[in-house]
């Protein structure tokens, strides 16, 4: 393990998270992987740049145990990654992915999703416009944070909460001076249909929105549409606000036949969505979250700042 970039997996026996490493134009590898399975079948032995620990359970809970009794691994990288283990994706654009942190000095960020994944935002799909665009929300499936950035919002993954925690933090890297984004530049295939692992992350007699809206109501926020502040074109120099970056928009809602069979209707729906927000509504961020977030109790977020 060599790299300044991880990346930790909650891996079932179903994960893709080999496909990851898989290397067809012999590119260097730039990361090391942490499998932290939840599915003893995804246990395998460890390599040079693979390290597998069993955490079963839920996802965001397995996150926490993950960030309390390992950081001091953790704490040896640079910029960490959780992405989820139904992502398709390869070395090249996951180098990428972390190259682009590094380079445009991210604290929250992740990559776009082709327009054959699943998906639950019009916001999250590939606008080939653009090298990245500047938002002001990175969701859960597979968001690379900067170490420091990480440390700052650690108590959330110990709230009890399996949905929610990523409408808070993009609020707290705001708050300390941090960039989020959305890389247009890296797309990744997101396989399997939203809430079809609800059961496992212990939504039994609940929905995503009964955590959503609790969070958001410990932190006194409303949910924040995702929308961009501004954008990067494939020049790298040209910088998209106002009209342009409105328009641009348009794009994603023009793709919505290439959604998956049976979910085209809902594409349409959430890029409408997003193009409604993007034209009408400001980047919206909860005040005073890290002055919040401070006064929660939590050992794993005292350890982490140690």
């Amino acid at each position: 393990m060599s790299s300044d970039n991880l990346i930790i997996v909650r891996a079932g026996k179903n994960s893709l998270h080999s496909k990851w490493l898989e290397n067809k134009d012999n590119e260097a590898i730039d990361f090391d992987l942490l499998v932290a399975a939840y599915h003893k079948d995804a246990l395998k032995d460890d390599t040079s740049h693979i390290k597998h620990i069993f955490i079963p359970g839920s996802k965001v809970r397995g996150w926490d145990i993950v960030l309390s009794e390992h950081f001091e691994f953790i704490k040896t990288y640079q910029r960490i990654a959780f992405i989820d283990d139904d992502i398709n994706s390869d070395v090249e654009t996951l180098n990428r992915c972390f190259a682009f942190g590094r380079d445009h000095d991210l604290s929250i960020w992740q990559p776009s999703l082709t327009h054959d994944s699943f998906a639950t935002y019009g916001a999250s799909l590939q606008n080939e416009i653009f090298l990245l665009r500047h938002v002001n929300y990175v969701e859960m499936m597979c968001p690379f944070f900067k170490l420091s950035t990480l440390q700052k919002i650690s108590p959330l993954f110990s709230l009890g909460f399996e949905s929610g925690i990523d409408l808070i933090w993009c609020s707290i890297a705001r708050e300390t001076g941090g960039k989020c984004a959305i890389i247009d530049a890296c797309a990744v295939a997101h396989t399997r249909s939203v809430g079809s692992q609800k059961q496992l992350n212990g939504f039994i007699d609940k929905n995503y929105e009964d955590d959503i809206f609790k969070c958001l109501k410990l932190f006194d926020m409303k949910w924040p549409s995702w929308v961009a502040e501004m954008a990067i074109d494939k020049s790298g120099n040209a910088k998209h606000v106002g009209i342009p970056l409105k328009l641009s928009c348009t794009r994603p809602l023009l793709k919505f036949y290439r959604a998956p069979k049976g979910n085209r209707l809902s594409r349409l729906k959430a890029s409408l969505d997003h193009f409604r927000h993007q034209v009408f509504r400001q980047p919206y961020y909860g005040e005073d979250i890290s002055e919040k977030i401070r006064k929660l109790k939590n050992p794993v977020s005292k350890k982490m700042s140690a």
